[in-house]
């Protein structure tokens, strides 16, 4: 059979037309969709009903995936299109229900650091369940919250106390607290706990409502499906029930932890995994190669290392330096790093495949099991 001849012109602009039919009618459907999932986020915040249905996400993947595949199309793609969707219908469900939830009406809130990142966010969510948000900053920038200049004494004032500041001067600011005693709820949104440990129960020994909130996102974060929020208790149920409480109606996973036992995943969880993005970035930054030009023919691993890395390294060093330094556990896990990346490194300087291989595969046998839940599935 002889092959095709090219397009022409005009069957060329005919398919484009046709193209820019579909991306329109894609959209429709997305904004289709959308209704019908306010609709349902009506429902659900009218009978009580929990805004994650995790057995529904996954039979909507993989009905999607399986559809897909029927077409010849790539099932991974239609995953990843169907889990976006998701994640932004959760999130507008989200914010639809903490608007409606009016859990702050009538009640005053203050952020102490509330112009830092974190400390924004947690302004204009405190704003959007129903709070007066006030916050108290040195920092000089434009906000829409009314500033207060001397927190201290208008502490009284305020149903909810959020301290937001850097993980150093945040110990400090507690203890003041535990002497001024204020009558509503307080909290610390800290990376760390063990720095500020002494002010949290100062504040518990003073009868203070206090417990301490660890938002495991960043700032730029709207919707918080998938996203954990850990809490920690400090000796007082009633102050961790309430702080609870006010993330009831988001779609978060809350995660109760002791104050040693915060630390110590942190250890792992944000400490480790800094660790190693930083050296991979500055090593790859001394290596001399061109970055564009490594994009250009990297692996999928590298170019996924890569985002992550630049990330990291674009966030502010000294809260890194701090999440390091701060915590007694970092010691433990860098030993613990050090000692398996230089068995790895002997093994490829002596030409040890065994040590190399079992490495990999006990780690995969150890990971992908921690990844099951208890039906053994993925």
């Amino acid at each position: 059979m002889p092959p095709k001849p090219p397009l022409t012109a005009d069957e060329l602009l005919e398919l484009r037309n046709r193209l820019d039919e579909i991306d329109r009618g894609i959209i429709d459907l997305v904004a289709e969709r959308q209704a019908v999932v306010t609709a349902i986020g009506e429902h659900k915040l009218k009978t009580g009903a929990p805004l994650r249905h995790y057995a529904r996400e996954r039979e909507v993947i993989d009905r999607g995936m399986a559809r897909a595949e029927s077409l010849g199309l790539s099932g991974r793609v239609a995953r990843e299109i169907l889990e976006t969707l998701i994640h932004h219908s959760l999130g507008n469900q989200e914010t639809y229900q903490l608007v409606q939830s009016d859990h702050g009406q009538g009640k005053q809130a203050l952020v102490i650091g509330g112009l830092g990142r974190m400390g924004e966010w947690m302004s204009r969510y405190l704003d959007m369940v129903g709070y007066h948000v006030d916050v108290a900053d040195p920092v000089e920038k434009e906000t829409p919250f009314d500033r207060v200049s001397d927190w201290e004494k208008m502490i009284g004032n305020y149903d909810l106390v959020v301290v937001a500041v850097p993980l150093r001067p945040s110990n400090a600011i507690l203890h003041r607290l535990a002497e001024l005693k204020p009558r509503g709820l307080v909290f610390d949104i800290g990376s760390l706990k063990s720095p500020m440990q002494s002010g949290l129960e100062a504040l518990a020994q003073s009868g203070c409502r206090v417990c301490s909130v660890h938002p495991m996102f960043g700032p730029d974060e709207i919707g918080l499906s998938g996203r954990h929020i850990l809490f920690v208790d400090v000796g007082n149920k009633e102050a961790l029930a309430d702080a609870r409480a006010l993330f009831a109606h988001t779609a978060a996973d809350c995660v109760d932890l002791s104050l040693q036992e915060h630390d110590e995943v942190m250890a792992w969880v944000l400490g480790l995994s800094h660790l190693v993005n930083i050296a991979f970035a500055s090593a790859l930054a001394e290596s001399g190669e061109a970055v564009p030009l490594l994009r250009q023919i990297s692996s999928s691993t590298f170019n996924a290392q890569l985002k992550v890395a630049a990330q990291v390294v674009s966030e502010n060093p000294h809260l890194y330096y701090e999440i390091q330094q701060g915590n007694r556990m970092t010691g433990e896990v860098v030993d613990q790093f050090s000692r398996v990346f230089e068995e790895l490194a002997r093994a490829v300087r002596v030409g040890d495949e065994i040590t190399w291989t079992r490495a990999m595969e006990v780690a995969n046998q150890r990971i992908s099991s921690g990844q099951r839940n208890g039906n053994g599935e993925k």
